[in-house]
């Protein structure tokens, strides 16, 4: 059951890193755009389904909270600060999409999407960094410090989701017919970044990697993807920028699996899949309660897609 759960934890957190990376990707663009009419535009092409998009880290985290509580409180604990910035750029970032429209003077909202998407990016970037590189668990069972923060790879893994994030937003915003600023080169450039952070993963060889072979052949996956999107157009350079965005997370989580959090301190101490797992009761009690609304969810956020999916020869409602 535990494995079960884990599977779906990482499919929410795949969803939000694609979809909700799609939304960021945007924000980040904005300063490139020349007046408030291309800001809008952008903004507007995301407006019907920005709100769906974010709901998926409200079902991640909520599975993460019920279903594995323990890796919750000790991933909490080993990266605290950057949990604290990642709310912070959540509600700065919905705010300031759904205050802009509302303001004379919009250059500050500007700032605070921008700004907000950037923690978001950075933070979720950081997260994961976190997981792959281990947390400083003592014999005890708990984390003290925030060491992996000073890891230089795990900054980079940060770096990585940002530019995946904007290629996600400038492919999207390709699609849907808006023009686009951003610098044609960072898809290459950013299919290089990958290969050489996981290079740099490599020479730090973290503890307790249990599929080394695997997670290589992700990583090459997520550089195909990203790079792939310099050579296509339209609907298909945005469907591989989507996997690039997601791809990232299944690394990680398969990179170490069964394991979940390794310790840097005592190889006793790390957090494995069933250690972190809620009880038997718990779990299958969210199988009753929550996984049906798992398919509504889903059902939700595709009529959506689809209701919306048609460009628009005519300037478009202004969600924002």
């Amino acid at each position: 059951m535990s494995g079960l759960w884990f599977a779906i934890l990482g499919l929410l957190f795949m969803a939000y890193s694609a979809l909700g990376g799609l939304d960021q990707g945007v924000a980040l663009l904005l300063p490139l755009y020349r007046g408030d009419t291309g800001k809008r535009e952008a903004l507007n092409a995301i407006g019907p389904r920005f709100l769906g998009n974010e709901v998926w880290i409200v079902g991640a985290v909520g599975v993460l909270v019920a279903a594995f509580p323990r890796l919750e409180g000790e991933l909490f604990g080993a990266a605290y600060p950057v949990v604290v910035v990642a709310v912070a750029g959540l509600v700065a970032l919905n705010a300031g999409v759904q205050l802009r429209g509302r303001a004379v003077r919009r250059g500050g909202f500007d700032v605070l999407i921008t700004g907000g998407a950037l923690a978001l990016a950075v933070s979720w970037g950081l997260l994961l960094g976190v997981v792959l590189h281990g947390a400083p668990i003592t014999a005890d069972g708990h984390v003290h410090g925030f060491a992996p923060l000073a890891s230089p790879a795990v900054w980079l893994t940060a770096l990585v989701n940002v530019v995946l994030v904007v290629v996600n937003g400038a492919a999207y915003l390709a699609w849907r017919g808006v023009a686009v600023r951003a610098p044609r080169f960072m898809a290459g450039a950013g299919a290089g970044l990958v290969v050489v952070t996981a290079g740099v993963w490599y020479a730090q060889d973290p503890p307790d990697i249990r599929n080394p072979l695997l997670a290589t052949v992700l990583v090459a996956a997520t550089a195909g993807a990203l790079l792939a999107t310099r050579f296509l157009s339209g609907g298909r350079a945005f469907t591989a920028a989507l996997v690039a965005c997601a791809l990232p997370v299944i690394t990680v989580g398969l990179a170490r699996y069964p394991g979940v959090l390794a310790s840097t301190m005592d190889p006793g101490a790390t957090v494995t899949v069933d250690s972190a797992a809620a009880g038997g009761d718990t779990l299958r009690l969210l199988a009753i309660g929550a996984a049906p609304l798992l398919p509504v969810l889903v059902a939700v956020q595709v009529s959506c897609w689809w209701l919306f999916r048609r460009r628009e020869s005519q300037p478009t409602p202004l969600y924002w």
